[in-house]
């Protein structure tokens, strides 16, 4: 059986957590999308 991996890693420089499978990064544009979405909402 696989195991998931998970969509979010720490980082190899910095602090916190980034996309580490293209999974994260869908979240990722999803979220930034969203952000600016609401921006250009009167």
């Amino acid at each position: 059986m696989n195991h998931p991996r998970n969509w979010f890693g720490p980082k190899r420089v910095g602090m916190g957590y980034g996309p580490s499978t293209w999974e994260g990064w869908v979240v990722v544009a999803l979220f930034a999308a969203f952000c600016l979405f609401m921006l250009k909402k009167p």
